[in-house]
């Protein structure tokens, strides 16, 4: 039988960066990477809340779970993370701008 390596580490011993997205369906990738969307648009707080969604995303993709309840799950976190950001901004400009 072969020896793989380890799915988290490189041909190189160093820790392979993409061994979380690695195994995972089309629509699971998708919904794991929508949220980091909101950096472009939100500097470092949509970085921070769209990297705390996509890692929330990962960790329900991973999870043994009926189809349609991670996918509800995982839309949820999306939503979550764009509203969160929304508040979070509005309350930020009316902090300043009011």
């Amino acid at each position: 039988m072969q020896n793989l390596p380890d799915a988290g580490q490189g041909t190189l011993g160093k820790p392979d960066p993409w061994a979380k997205f690695r195994g995972l369906t089309w629509w699971q990738l998708l919904l794991s990477i929508v949220p980091i969307i909101l950096l472009p648009f939100g500097g470092a707080i949509g970085g921070a809340i769209g990297a705390a969604g996509l890692f929330a995303n990962l960790s329900l993709a991973r999870k043994q779970l009926a189809t349609p309840l991670k996918l509800l799950a995982m839309v949820s976190v999306v939503l979550a993370s764009y509203l969160g950001f929304f508040v979070v901004a509005g309350l930020l400009h009316n902090l300043f701008a009011g």
